[in-house]
């Protein structure tokens, strides 16, 4: 039975927080990664939001961000935002629907992709994708 794979990014990234005007707040200071992911958010940089909408995945959209550093007062566009509305759950991991190029989210927080999906990005230039299968990438695997 094939398991969807948990994304993340090998570099280190700055937490995010999302404002009431739909800006990103930095929480704390430091890198921005090319893939930043946390509650309700999952923000790319722009080459691989051209490179997932070229792939034509479906149930995802995407919308420009803006990166806001409170410190400095600037704001960054240069990510985008994934909204992604496939979604699925511990119970439904052993009957998900896996075929072709899809990207899932759980707890809309935690994003994983299809076996397809996950083979297209590891051939891709993005070489600071990682992928972890099933659950196997959370702590202690207690999920």
């Amino acid at each position: 039975m094939p398991l969807p794979f948990l994304i993340s990014c090998k570099l280190p990234a700055v937490r995010l927080y999302e404002l009431g005007d739909g800006r990103f707040q930095l929480i704390e200071q430091g890198p921005i990664a090319p893939l930043m992911s946390g509650y309700r958010y999952l923000i790319v940089e722009r080459a691989l939001a051209l490179f997932l909408d070229q792939l034509g995945l479906e149930r995802a959209r995407q919308e420009p961000a803006v990166l806001f550093n409170r410190a400095t007062g600037e704001e960054m566009r240069t990510h985008v935002r994934l909204h992604i509305s496939q979604f699925l759950t511990q119970n439904m991991l052993a009957d998900l629907p896996l075929e072709g190029l899809r990207l899932l989210t759980f707890n809309d927080e935690y994003y994983f992709a299809s076996p397809e999906l996950k083979a297209c990005l590891e051939a891709s230039p993005f070489g600071y994708l990682q992928f972890s299968e099933g659950f196997s990438g959370f702590a202690g695997n207690a999920v």
